[in-house]
């Protein structure tokens, strides 16, 4: 595929251009399912006009930030859209935030307005400084009774849509406009705001569909929050892009699933890693096939899940790669893949495997997974206030993902570890990744984080955290028998841990600076106390 797209397919290179696109060339197509309701390509065209003009006639200007504090529900896509049509930047912002959190992403953002729920108005209301550029507040489902924090401007779903109503005149918005500013996982330390043009997510959208298939058949359902560029670029845009059908689940229930995908009809599903093994938890029945589904996108899937899960439910497994900054860069391709692989580079993507020093590295050589784009506009166009790490990212004209990885002589693309999170005892290096995939094959295990430690004798040890779905009856000892007859001696772990849930940031990582935080508890499990060694390898 070449890397110069028509800006015609690319709806001209804009989110609201690629829906108009869209909407006039199959208007009553179904566009989006939710629940029981249903919206065509015209309706979303329509409502995402009213949105934009609306937004524009409460007073504000193209180029403003509108934080996006909701859950799922179809005002989440018509917002999407409209912000993007109006020239508004979106914020979208993480619904399990309080606090400094929400403050933060707030405040950060600059943001002019706030769209919401009454569900989330606690939790807006609890903010101790509320940001003052912040003057409105709209809510999608009724404005609540009680408001104390005096002088916002308060609209109505109904009233925002109103004022939108009737011929409107909505500003120029070019592929390079600001579309979105992104808070970063925030792993290591507060999140920086990733502003990201029109044609990074029109892009990302394209080479979606593309690396899925998709067809104006296909109907792309997800359960992750919209929040989530998975949700929102990666099936959303994806299935627009496609003149396909987006299927939005309110939330993620283990039990009622695939029901839901039964009942919807999907032929795809999105899902972010720790989705895969808790589905594969679930007892098996004679409905595990009873589904339309052909392929599924979720990364990561480590080989021990991706086998098990294609075998037990019919669906095929894609795998990619990408960062807030710079979108999905890698997919493994449906048709000669390599499972384990993160696969090749997109269309627009140059990815190479760098050294310390920034030289390229051969096949098989382990080193930074680095980036560049193939045209202008389609990666991070700054960091938020904060041009020294946007400069820090770009080093030698690369963008440095933080990641460890290699490529191999047909020039597919394996994941490594993070490179804060590499570990080394006895002097060899340990991918946690790899180490975690080992853990999920034992029964009972749900989810699996190893860090380092320090140890008794100054040596660092290994420690995992582990979501189980039995913590009562789980069996340290045959965990740990497990882990001596699967890896090498020096990968075994010392140090086990049950934890009720794993710490995620918003794009579904692991955490893992928190369980370094709380590091050995009481409750931890001492393999070497309890005696326990590995079998010695000659």
């Amino acid at each position: 595929m070449s890397s110069t797209y028509d800006m015609r397919d690319l709806g001209g290179g804009t989110i609201g251009g690629l829906m108009a696109a869209r909407a006039a060339a199959n208007p009553d197509h179904p566009a989006l399912l939710f629940q029981d309701q249903r919206f065509t390509y015209r309706d979303l065209d329509q409502q995402a006009t009213a949105v934009a003009a609306g937004l524009l006639a409460a007073g504000l200007q193209p180029g403003d930030a509108v934080a996006v504090f909701l859950g799922n529900r179809p005002e989440s896509v018509t917002t999407l859209i409209g912000l993007a049509r109006a020239g508004l930047v979106n914020v979208p912002v993480n619904t399990a935030y309080k606090g400094g959190f929400l403050h933060h992403a707030l405040q950060h953002s600059g943001a002019k307005a706030v769209i919401t729920e009454t569900a989330l108005a606690g939790a807006l209301w609890a903010l101790q400084d509320w940001p003052p550029a912040a003057g409105t507040v709209v809510f999608v489902d009724g404005v609540p009774d009680k408001v104390p924090v005096a002088r916002l401007h308060l609209l109505s779903w109904a009233e925002l849509t109103e004022h939108g109503r009737g011929p409107a005149i909505l500003p120029e918005v070019v592929p390079a406009s600001a579309c979105s500013i992104a808070y970063t996982s925030g792993t290591t330390g507060q999140s920086k705001g990733v502003v990201s043009p029109h044609l990074a997510g029109v892009t990302m959208a394209r080479e979606a569909a593309t690396a899925f298939d998709l067809t104006t058949n296909d109907r792309v359902y997800t359960c992750l929050p919209m929040f989530h560029g998975a949700a929102a670029v990666t099936a959303g845009l994806a299935a627009f892009y496609a003149g396909a059908t987006f299927v939005l689940s309110p939330r993620f229930s283990a039990s009622g699933f695939w029901e839901e995908i039964r009942t919807s009809g999907a032929t795809q599903f999105n899902a972010l890693g720790p989705l895969l093994p808790i589905l594969l938890a679930q007892p098996p029945t004679a409905a595990d096939r009873d589904h339309a589904v052909t392929r599924a996108f979720a990364a990561p899937a480590p080989p021990e899940i991706l086998h098990r899960f294609e075998e037990r439910f019919g669906v095929h497994i894609i795998e990619g790669y990408g960062q807030t900054e710079i979108k999905n860069v890698l997919y493994n391709p449906r048709h000669g893949r390599k499972v384990g692989s993160l696969g090749l580079p997109t269309a627009s993507s140059t990815v190479a495997i760098h050294d310390e020093h920034g030289n390229e590295v051969p096949p098989g050589t382990v080193g930074e997974i680095v980036y560049r784009p193939r045209r202008a506009h389609i990666m991070l166009t700054t960091y938020l206030h904060d041009p020294a790490a946007t400069l820090d990212g770009m080093t030698g004209l690369w963008w440095h993902t933080g990641d460890l990885g290699y490529q191999d002589e047909d020039g597919f693309f394996y994941f490594v570890d993070r490179k804060k999170d590499a570990l080394r005892r006895r002097g060899e290096n340990i991918s946690s990744q790899d180490l975690e995939a080992a853990l999920l094959t034992f029964p009972g295990i749900c989810d699996a984080a190893a860090i380092a430690v320090r140890s008794d004798v100054g040596e660092d040890e290994i420690l995992v955290v582990l979501d189980v779905t039995d913590p009562a009856a789980f069996d340290f000892h045959a965990l740990y028998r497990h882990c001596d007859s699967v890896l090498p001696r020096f990968m075994v772990p010392r140090y086990y841990r049950i934890a009720q849930g794993l710490p995620r940031t918003p794009t579904g990582k692991i955490r893992k600076v928190d369980l370094r935080t709380e590091g050995l508890t009481e409750d931890t499990f001492d393999a070497h106390a309890a005696g326990l060694t590995p079998t010695r390898q000659i």
